[in-house]
């Protein structure tokens, strides 16, 4: 361990210093083949109770490598009689090397009811933070170490405060753990911990980390130099704000817009700039108020914290108010909603169908009565349901505002035929200040013609999507069924599948269908992600049948031509009448079969927009790309650059020569992209106090369809080269559809670390009828992709890896927010 000390004698030493080591005595293995009864006199004297058996090889716990976990550790192992606690001191001494190794054996501690492991430095990186890893809920001292269960995280950054701590058991871990630090000069170290019900911590072991040979410099310094400023934006964020309901702020990565999904829990400055103007600045709520729900002032959706996309809840709760609603009604509402999310943060990836009630949905009154009790009076209720109900009978309609935003992309759709291969063309001969010219001018149609659209006909498919499950809800549709129109939908997506299948068998030529589809990219707004006509492998391995996922389901395969006999849909008389029924009572006139061919349009809509507008997003990083070619930047280069840097080109003069400002410009780019992924901040940030004491939440997935699948595990990473993916449940970060092309690879099922239930990929995967996991999130993903196999069970709400029983990883389903 330290330098002439094994774990035992460490132990011993720090017992000797007063710190609370459950009590021990050790010999070496030679001495206990030696003298059996003379080691078991020594543990005589431990006295009665449960014993813990533990290996202390010298080849333990260096400087250079831990080998954490390498031998055997036996617990609760019986003081008397002797033989088993002899069988259990031969099972541990058989691993060890050395007859100088040695044993250790320890009282139990008792009535654990937290116990982890604690490092006081981040082991990747070397960042200031406490980063504790705790099992709370098995009251074993093991779970930890061992991997055997399902752990918790929390970081503390190491300034924080001791009245900062709203926990007593965290609070005294990090009490423990300075008080180490202390005796040890303040040496990066590794601490194992256990809790009682007294809330005692007891010290079961201390070595020091051995990865700080890989830590960056200035790593501690630089982040204590901007935690500071980033708790105080923080702070700013959470007071009222003039112009919007509600007296606080919440921020999440992934509600409203998902830009976790879309760029990254770290982006970059361009896509991250890009993402900012195309979506996030003013189109979000633009969409929304074309739809008849509230004005807003010009606020931004998504902020920046430490380098971090949020999104800020209460914009985006504000937007879903409809438009003439009485301020007081608001006012109540958006705080009702903040304190729902505050108290289920599990629900962060779901908030249009969990905590705002965005359109008139059946069983409209039950839904806000059970969610948010004595919230309205009657006649509030009675208002709310009013607007609500105009601005959904307005939506359905037809030639509504669905209609009017398709039209807007077909006419971008039009203009990209006509003008972008002639652009494309042209592009390459212009100087650097005519092509910053070019991308303003690309980036206003995409706005216009693109993401604004887009944002109305993603708002009809979360629409479409919140009357499905209120029809499900009500036993007016049952799930299946719902699985079945869902595939029945033609989308862009799906002819993608079958043009990429055509050109295997040789009946499209590669050339065609590049032209068609050669501009998507796994991260849209991602330069250095290759697109689909940059990539040489996108045809080598030749798909093979997509198989069923889910008997009598009649989903589609491939077959003959191309895809088979396509999945048809029609309402069955009772579901009709059920249906015709919800909408006589919400007072809506769209009936039974306009509503599913409304629900068609706006899923395939949704899609087709996407599609659509991003041809214009890749055609803008093109440009970009050609621009940093002016100036000799790679493509990393410019991932380090915000549009803006190169928009304020073509307003004002530079202060220096171009290629030196913008190399300044890059440089600081990078450096904050590089600060900002030092700091440790959690899925969402409801107090400045949250900036120190993070806890890492687990999201609860959201489950597409009801099929069960147990199969090889396969991370696929878009920057490396593809594996074979036939038969294996894909994990992939993000729901985005550059990753289309998956679905040619007889996949198995599908799990995302971030993507929500109305994202592109659970729309695909309902398509296929393919079990997926969507927006697992940081824990349940990372444990997923270090997982051999895994099992995914849609309908009981569960992705375990397999051979684990249900006792050790409860299914994800039930999985919620860690706080210790």
């Amino acid at each position: 361990m330290f330098p002439g000390r094994s774990k035992a004698e460490m132990l011993s030493y720090l017992s000797e210093e007063g710190f609370p080591v459950p009590a021990l005595t050790f010999f070496t293995l030679g001495q206990w083949r030696e003298s059996p009864d003379e080691c078991l006199n020594k543990i005589e004297k431990l006295g009665a109770g449960l014993l813990a058996v533990r290996s202390s090889s010298r080849s333990e716990d260096g400087l250079e490598s831990s080998l954490a976990g390498a031998f055997e550790s036996l617990l609760n192992i019986p003081a008397w009689p002797p033989e088993p606690l002899a069988a259990a001191i031969d099972e541990v001494g058989a691993a060890l090397e050395s007859g100088d190794d040695q044993i250790l054996i320890q009282k139990m501690a008792e009535n654990v009811i937290m116990s982890g492991v604690l490092m006081t430095r981040s082991l990747d990186d070397g960042s200031p933070y406490y980063v504790v890893n705790y099992d709370d809920a098995s009251g074993r001292t093991d779970t930890v170490t061992s991997g055997r269960g399902v752990s918790k995280t929390v970081y503390v950054h190491r300034g924080v405060h001791s009245d900062d701590f709203d926990s007593p058991r965290l609070s005294a871990v990090v009490a423990l753990a300075r008080k180490l630090e202390a005796l040890f000069s303040g040496q990066p170290l590794d601490m194992e911990f256990a809790v009682d019900a007294n809330l005692e911590v007891h010290l079961l072991q201390a070595r020091p980390i051995c990865t700080t040979r890989h830590w960056a410099a200035d790593i501690e310094k630089n982040v204590n130099a901007h935690i500071g400023h980033v708790a105080e934006f923080v702070g700013q964020l959470m007071t009222p704000r003039r112009g919007l309901f509600g007296s606080r702020c919440i921020l999440g990565v992934m509600p409203d817009w998902n830009p976790a999904e879309m760029i990254g829990i770290h982006p970059r400055p361009l896509p991250l700039s890009l993402y900012r103007e195309l979506i996030t600045r003013r189109v979000w709520s633009q969409g929304r108020e074309l739809m008849g729900y509230r004005a807003l002032p010009p606020v931004e959706l998504m902020v920046s914290v430490g380098g971090r996309p949020y999104i800020d809840a209460r914009a985006s709760f504000n937007s879903f108010l409809p438009a003439g609603l009485p301020d007081a009604m608001c006012e109540k509402l958006v705080e009702a909603w903040l304190d729902r999310l505050d108290h289920n943060p599990m629900l962060h990836d779901k908030v249009e169908f969990e905590i705002v009630p965005t359109v008139l949905e059946p069983g409209f009154e039950e839904v806000v009565k059970n969610r948010y009790p004595g919230l309205l009076s009657e006649a509030e209720l009675v208002e709310y349901r009013v607007r609500l109900s105009d601005l959904t009978g307005r939506a359905m309609s037809p030639s509504g505002s669905l209609d009017r935003a398709l039209g807007d992309i077909e006419r971008l759709r039009a203009l990209q035929e006509a003008s972008l291969s002639t652009e494309r063309r042209a592009a390459e001969n212009l100087g650097q200040f005519d092509l910053a010219l070019k991308i303003a001018e690309s980036l206003e149609q995409c706005r216009t013609l693109g993401t604004l659209p887009f944002a109305v006909a993603a708002r009809h498919g979360f629409i479409a999507e919140t009357w499905l499950r209120g029809a499900v809800r009500l036993g007016v549709l049952s799930p299946e069924r719902v699985e079945r129109l869902k595939r029945s939908v033609k989308t862009v997506s799906g002819e993608l599948t079958r043009d990429f299948q055509a050109v295997l068998a040789g009946r499209m030529p590669r050339r065609a269908f590049l032209r068609l589809y050669g501009h998507l990219r796994p991260g849209a707004y991602d330069l250095m992600s290759p697109s689909y006509r940059e990539r040489e492998d996108l045809f080598d391995a030749p798909p093979l049948p997509i198989p069923e996922y889910a008997a009598g389901l009649g989903r589609q395969s491939f077959v003959g031509e191309g895809f088979g006999a396509e999945t048809r849909f029609g309402l069955t008389e009772t579901e009709q009448k059920g249906l015709e029924g919800l909408f006589l009572a919400s007072g809506l006139s769209i009936g039974a079969e306009g509503f599913v061919e409304y629900v068609k349009k706006a899923v395939a809509g949704r899609e087709y927009a996407k599609f659509i507008f991003t041809r214009h997003l890749d055609h803008i990083l093109y440009l970009v790309e050609l621009w940093g070619r002016r100036l000799d930047f790679s493509r990393t280069d410019l991932t380090n650059i915000a549009i803006s840097d190169i928009l304020s080109s073509v307003f004002q003069p530079l202060p220096l020569e171009g290629r030196e400002y913008f190399r300044e410009r890059l440089a600081a780019g990078g450096r904050d992209h590089a600060l900002g992924r030092s700091f440790k901040l959690s899925y969402l940030i409801r107090s400045p106090r949250d900036v120190y004491i993070v806890p890492q939440h687990r999201s609860e997935p959201n489950f597409i369809g009801s099929g069960k699948v147990t199969a090889p595990a396969v991370h696929l990473d878009p920057g490396a080269p593809t594996p074979d993916l036939g038969g294996a449940i894909v994990c992939i970060d993000s729901a985005d559809p550059g990753y289309d092309w998956i679905f040619t690879r007889n996949i198995a099922g599908l799990v995302t670390r971030y993507g929500g239930t109305n994202s592109h990929m659970a729309i695909r995967c309902a398509e296929y009828g393919l079990p997926a996991a969507i927006g697992c999130g940081e824990m349940i993903f990372e444990t997923a992709i270090k997982s051999e196999r895994l099992t995914l069970d849609c309908a009981a709400r569960s992705l375990t890896p397999a051979g684990l029983v249900p006792a050790a990883v409860p299914p994800a389903g039930r999985l919620a927010e860690i706080l210790p």
